[in-house]
């Protein structure tokens, strides 16, 4: 059960890549596309920046949409 956990918490990594959007890395675009709607939902009243977002995310894990946590898997198997 931890094992399966590891992909989506190594992938959410990437949403706490600085920078603009055109700076991201491919994956990262994809994870933050696909997972949009999930931190509108979840982490919308939290401040942007020192891995807020990240951390919000990682409390809603389970809560994530499919796409989110297939685009977070895809972007962990490319690392």
């Amino acid at each position: 059960m931890v094992t399966s956990k590891v992909p989506i918490f190594g992938a959410i990594l990437l949403l706490s890549a600085s920078g603009a959007m055109a700076q991201m890395r491919p994956g990262a675009r994809a994870v933050l596309q696909a997972c949009k709607p999930d931190i509108a939902r979840f982490c919308s009243q939290v401040p942007p920046g020192q891995g807020r977002i990240k951390a919000c995310m990682k409390e809603h894990i389970h809560e994530l949409s499919e796409p989110c946590k297939e685009a977070l898997f895809q972007a962990w198997l490319k690392e």
